[in-house]
This record gives structure tokens, sequence and C-alpha cells, in this order.
């Protein structure tokens, strides 16, 4: 009973950080566009989102659920499984002309850049704290040594 409820606690602290996310991209893209306002189909879809989202990244990358995977192939799966469940969004609530192939181009660039900016953006993020605990478990070494 206690992993359900780290998996619960899990996905919904994610899902919150994701919809938040999701809004400050949607609010952007509504400014980019000079659009007026948001629907609530639009507002309820990022909310969805934004829950699966933190599902497939705790499967994907919290350890909770598959315990031995190497990193790349977490990013890899929770691409693809990610980036079917914002088409099947995309397509069921309407997010653009699914008949207009430029529309779909533009979806799958969108989703490749911002997947990459936040991918990368974790990445130099994780390499820069741990290189800042190597230099305090370095600092730990020395001092403990001279005592």
């Amino acid at each position: 009973m206690k992993k359900f409820f780290d998996v619960v606690i899990a996905v919904k602290e994610r899902a919150a950080l994701n919809y938040t996310a999701a809004m400050c991209i949607y609010l952007f893209f509504l400014w980019a566009f000079q659009q007026e306002g948001a629907s609530l189909s639009a507002l309820f879809s990022l909310l969805l989102v934004g829950v699966m989202s933190g599902l497939v990244q705790v499967v994907a990358f919290s350890g909770l659920l598959i315990k031995k995977l190497a990193y790349g192939w977490r990013m890899v799966l929770f691409f693809v499984v990610f980036g079917a469940i914002l088409t099947v969004f995309a397509v069921g609530f309407g997010w653009f002309p699914v008949e207009n192939a430029w529309a779909w181009v533009s979806f799958g660039v969108a989703f490749l850049l911002i997947f990459a900016a936040i991918a990368g953006g974790i990445e130099i993020y994780y390499r820069a704290s741990g290189r800042r605990w190597d230099d305090r478990l370095d600092w730990y070494r020395r001092n403990r040594d001279k005592k």
C-alpha cells in the first residue's frame, strides 16, 4: 500500500508542475497568435495532459515501477508514450485541424523542440548540481582528514 501512495504522491506533484508548464506554454501561444481567450475544453485537456505526463514521468523516471533501465531508454520510453498521448489529446480535443498536413508538421516540430529544450535543461541542471555535490564531498574529505 505504501508503494501505491508513493506513486500517487509522485504523480500528483509532477502533474501540478506539468499543468503549470503547459499553461505557460499555452499562454505564450495565445499571446503569439493574438488570441483573447482560452476555451474550457483546452484548459481541461491541458489538465488531463498534465496528469498523464506526470504518470508517464513516474513510470519512466522514478524507479518506483521500472527498476533497471538505462537513462537513455527511459528518455525514449517517455518520448514515445508521451508523444502518443499528446497526439491522442490533440486529435480528441481539436487542438489543430487534423486534415492540415502543415499543422501536423508544426505539432511535431513543437513537440520535438520543447522536449529537447526540457531534456537539455534537466541534463544541464543535473550536471551542474552533480558537480556542486562532488565539490562538497571533496571539501568534506579534505577537511575531515585535517582533524
